[in-house]
């Protein structure tokens, strides 16, 4: 249950990214950002109810995904914390290296 993970933890403007929660849904997403004059860009079908999580979890693609791309596209980083609150931290990577990309893995998890 990721009910109280639903916050917006910081925006920047400048190079428009924004650190979120994935217990945020769509609906909450798409209105706090475009109070800040902000988008996600991605909007799926069932954006009134899903969350970032499961967009993330479940490669979700939305109906701008034209202009935007799907979530793999926009999603810069990733940070999961697992069943047992151990917390995870994706590093940067160079672009070819050895090894599993975990944000890859990650991504699709649903």
């Amino acid at each position: 249950d990721m009910h109280r993970m639903n916050r917006i933890l910081w925006v920047d403007k400048e190079n428009l990214l924004v650190c979120m929660e994935a217990g945020m849904v769509g609906q909450d997403i798409k209105r706090r950002l475009e109070k800040l004059g902000l988008t996600i860009g991605h909007e799926p079908d069932s954006i009134e109810f899903s969350s970032l999580g499961g967009w993330i979890a479940t490669r979700a693609s939305g109906m701008r995904k034209n202009v935007y791309g799907n979530i793999e596209d926009i999603l810069v980083r990733v940070r999961v914390v697992t069943s047992v609150g151990t917390v995870s931290r994706v590093v940067d990577a160079p672009r070819v290296s050895m090894g599993p990309d975990v944000q890859q893995v990650i991504l699709g998890s649903g």
